[in-house]
């Protein structure tokens, strides 16, 4: 395995004086609860075909033991340990202040880069003019019909087949960012359960930030889910999407300011989607339009998210309270 083994630090003042390191890339996974599928991650990882040097940092919030499975299969792996569950977007933070690689990619807990994620990532900067590159998500259950549709109402527009070009958006489960980014405009993920990547994205862009989409970056999603907890997850999708608009100047903004009209999005959605697949990504049609009924339904539970009035939770935790354990 060719991963480097982050030194141990306590303070954001430590962290960042690891400067002047060998490491091309450091990749930071966020992680609550994933002890059944981070292994897979992490196996994904060590099996990378690549001469660059990487380092993986796990920034871990579990109550479930994930970071002894860790320490058992991957030693060399460095994992940050919280004292509480933590959102997302606060994680990955935590990791960019303790990274080392001239670059820092994300991918999440349930994913699978695959082997020549690193070269890819570190290639694309290298050859295009970017702050920032990611890749595609493919579906890690093809046979699944849940797994289609919770895959092709997030991710459709991030197929294999789509055109290599600047994007204004790509998902923090295959992002990478020069870590010299950070530091310069001073923007980090925000404190929030969803749409924290989207927003990220934006403010960097709004700051003269290109972001380069490379199909050849992929990573397969293990994101086997049933009829419950599909339609959980996009209702809390759709709620934290209304914050991000409700705060932010993000397109859509016109439906948090009338949210009656958020009535129609699943159909707006749908024939979006319909539309990209058209032009980018026939073979998955006809799964499309197969999957449309429970599509619609999946689609219109993220409708009554966005339209909810309750109160949102915010888990911030500050970088120094981070319990770091020696790997």
């Amino acid at each position: 395995m060719r991963a480097v083994t982050v030194n141990t630090a306590t303070t954001d003042q430590d962290a960042k004086q690891h400067g002047n390191s060998t490491i091309d890339l450091s990749i930071v996974i966020a992680s609550f609860n994933s002890r059944k599928t981070i292994l897979k991650t992490l196996d994904a990882l060590a099996n990378q075909k690549t001469t660059y040097r990487f380092e993986i940092i796990v920034v871990d919030s579990s109550n479930d033991g994930t970071d002894e499975v860790i320490a058992d299969y991957f030693p060399n792996v460095n994992v940050i340990r919280l004292p509480r569950q933590t959102y997302p977007g606060s994680g990955r933070n935590i990791g960019v202040q303790y990274a080392r690689g001239t670059y820092v990619a994300f991918t999440d807990s349930d994913c699978l880069p695959q082997p020549d994620w690193v070269d890819n990532i570190i290639r694309t900067f290298e050859r295009v003019q970017s702050d920032a590159v990611g890749g595609c998500l493919t579906n890690g259950f093809r046979r699944s019909v849940m797994a289609w549709v919770s895959h092709l109402i997030e991710f459709n527009e991030w197929t294999e087949t789509t055109p290599e070009r600047y994007v204004t958006n790509i998902p923090s489960a295959n992002l990478a960012y020069k870590r010299s980014t950070f530091e310069q405009f001073n923007e980090y993920f925000p404190d929030y359960l969803g749409s924290e990547d989207t927003i990220l994205n934006w403010r960097m862009q709004k700051k003269g930030v290109k972001i380069y989409f490379n199909p050849k970056i992929k990573v397969v999603h293990l994101n086997r889910v049933g009829l419950k907890k599909l339609f959980g997850h996009q209702y809390m999708l759709g709620r934290w999407s209304a914050e991000a608009r409700r705060t932010e100047d993000l397109p859509g903004k016109l439906f948090a300011r009338y949210r009656i009209l958020t009535l129609v999005l699943p159909l707006i959605r749908w024939a979006r989607a319909f539309a990209r697949l058209v032009r980018k990504d026939v073979p998955k049609l006809a799964i499309f339009v197969a999957i449309t009924p429970i599509y619609l339904v999946a689609a219109f539970t993220w409708s009554l998210g966005f339209l909810s009035n309750k109160e949102l939770t915010y888990s911030k935790i500050p970088v120094t309270s981070a319990d770091l354990i020696q790997a």
